[in-house]
């Protein structure tokens, strides 16, 4: 009896030194001046290639996500609270970031993929002279709101991602890859992509250390 309890107490101080060493690695410490600076530079970099590889967001769910997106990873401490003003005029410029990233997936716009289908119109302008011209019919005219599909299938994906539904993400994910296959070709690629890669180098370097340094579980 007396051997049970003895193992049950060491347990317990296994435990309850586990939980300490797992709190005690969330602890972050605090930044200098030089890390300050270089994490808003290389946000400002990250903003101006994606200015100019992706352009200002043109529809306004990228913002409404961006500014969505932002505001979680704050909220559940990815990012470090904003206490100074340059930390709000990066909090500013992620949400900037994010919603000109978000032109990959989303912000299609309206295509016209019947804008093919009109009809050909002979015009005469004398008796031996004439001219051909199209003219547009209702399909052609017809226009396929891509950018409400695309959001759609997003907020479906990140639906997944919440639920863990790994299967679906993975469906869904892959019909918004197609669905953006169009615009792609509209970017300017030889800065998009130095824009996606200085964005994930500086969303690292913003990210909390308290919510990546690995506390065990607790057995």
């Amino acid at each position: 009896m007396s051997s049970d309890i003895s193992e049950k107490i060491a347990d317990f101080h296994v435990r309850l030194g586990r939980l300490e060493e797992s709190q005690g690695a969330r602890v972050k410490k605090k930044d200098s001046a030089f890390e300050d600076a270089i994490e808003f530079i290389s946000a400002c970099a990250a903003l101006l290639c994606c200015y100019y590889g992706f352009g200002l967001p043109n529809h306004l769910y990228q913002y409404v996500f961006g500014i969505l997106m932002v505001s979680v990873f704050y909220h559940k401490g990815s990012f470090p609270i904003p206490k100074h003003w340059h930390e709000w005029i990066l909090l500013v410029i992620n949400m900037l970031v994010l919603s000109m990233l978000l032109k990959v997936v989303i912000g299609g716009g309206d295509p016209k993929p019947l804008n093919w289908l009109q009809l050909p119109v002979v015009d005469f302008t004398g008796i031996t002279s004439f001219k051909l011209t199209w003219q547009q019919t209702v399909a052609s005219e017809w226009a396929m709101p891509l950018t409400t599909i695309q959001t759609f299938f997003l907020v479906l994906t990140l639906f997944g991602t919440l639920i863990g539904f790994d299967l679906f993400c993975g469906l869904t994910t892959f019909v918004l890859v197609l669905l953006a296959l169009p615009s792609l070709v509209s970017f300017d690629w030889n800065w998009a992509l130095p824009a996606m890669i200085s964005a994930l180098f500086s969303f690292y370097l913003q990210a909390d250390e308290a919510e990546f340094s690995s506390g065990r579980s607790i057995e």
